[in-house]
């Protein structure tokens, strides 16, 4: 059983009325929607490294999930090899048939499609890319990795922690139809011009609620390989 138990995410902004009396209609609803970006950023952060209790628990925070160290490690971080991809894939469970996304950040994808192999001389790194196609341009990669969508996003953490080094990030793999999200609604809005400093000061207040938790059906089905170096 996975219990789920809601979390409330709200989102204040203050206008001035004089914004609401004299400009276009669409003003309001141009800062409803960035309301709602930004509760919808708030929540993929918190649904990736949430630390539970009142906040959400993130994905990455619990300790069923399947972890796998990069093939090189180094005592201030390690580094992601071509080999971990499938040796990443291979610690999902025979019931995964197959992993669904990818997740990591743009800095990190972009360093593995770099990567090249030795040409002439060792740790030259002028021979074929390792985890491109031959055929392949940089303008017409997709953005997948052994088959899989890659997710490639800030939210992802720079700051993992190995050694001296706190400018680490992670590679997160999953069958994500078992992450499972519960909302109540989508969000509700209330604007308001009551309250002392509304009212002495000319403004609305909006305000944006939403009710939302997750988890994993089951763990295993997601794999974690932390302290990496974006290189």
């Amino acid at each position: 059983n996975l219990d789920l138990q809601a979390k409330k995410l709200g989102v204040l902004v203050k206008l001035n009325n004089e914004l609401l009396r004299f400009a276009s209609p669409s003003a309001e609803g141009l800062v409803r929607y960035d309301m709602a970006r930004a509760a919808a950023l708030k929540a993929d952060l918190a649904l990736l490294e949430g630390t539970g209790g009142p906040q959400i628990k993130g994905l990455i925070t619990y300790s069923g999930i399947g972890t796998h160290t990069a093939s090189v490690t180094g005592v201030n971080g390690d580094t992601f090899q071509p080999q971990d991809v499938a040796l990443l894939e291979s610690k999902l469970p025979d019931a995964v048939e197959a992993p669904t996304a990818w997740v990591m950040r743009k800095a990190m994808f972009a360093a593995l499609m770099n990567r090249r192999a030795d040409a002439v001389t060792g740790n030259d790194n002028k021979g074929p890319f390792l985890l491109r196609g031959p055929s392949q341009t940089p303008g017409a990669l997709p953005a997948e990795l052994y088959g899989t969508r890659v997710v490639r996003s800030a939210q992802v953490s720079a700051s993992r922690t190995k050694g001296s080094n706190a400018n680490l990030t992670y590679i997160l793999l999953g069958y994500f139809p078992d992450w499972v999200v519960a909302r109540l609604g989508v969000m509700e809005f209330l604007a308001s011009g009551l309250g002392d400093t509304a009212l002495q000061n000319d403004q609305t207040v909006l305000r944006g609620i939403q009710h939302i938790d997750a988890g994993p059906r089951h763990p295993a089905s997601f794999v974690l390989c932390d302290q990496l170096l974006i290189a």
